[in-house]
C-alpha cells in the first residue's frame, strides 16, 4: 500500500468517526426533547410549544436547524446549546457534560 492509500484510509476513517460522534450528539439532544410528555412528538409542535414558553414568540431554531442537530448534520453553537438546553427544560451543566463524554 502506498503513502497516498493510507492517508486517504486514515482520512475517511477520521470522518467516519466525527460523522459518529455527530450522530452521538443527535441522539442525546432528541432523547432529551422525545422526553417531554406535554407536547406533540413532532420537531415544529416542540419549536412553536418553546418558542411560546421560553422565547416570547420569537424564532429561535428552525426545524430544518434542529433536524439537522439531530440526526448528527451540524453541531450546534455553544450559544444554541444554551437555548436548547432551556427549551429542552434541562441543567446546561447536564446537558454539555453528556455531550463532552461522547467526543
Amino acid at each position: 500500500m502506498n503513502q497516498g492509500s493510507k492517508c486517504d484510509i486514515i482520512s475517511t476513517m477520521t470522518i467516519r468517526k466525527e460523522e459518529n460522534r455527530n450522530k452521538d450528539v443527535g441522539q442525546v439532544l432528541q432523547k432529551y426533547r422525545l422526553r417531554l410528555t406535554d407536547i406533540p412528538k413532532s420537531r415544529q409542535a416542540f419549536i412553536d410549544d418553546r418558542s411560546r414558553k421560553f422565547f416570547d414568540n420569537t424564532e429561535w431554531i428552525s426545524e430544518k436547524t434542529l433536524g439537522n442537530y439531530e440526526t448528527g448534520k451540524n453541531i450546534p453553537t455553544l450559544l444554541n446549546l444554551k437555548k436548547l438546553s432551556m427549551a429542552l427544560e434541562v441543567d446546561i451543566e447536564e446537558l454539555l457534560t453528556e455531550i463532552v463524554r461522547l467526543l
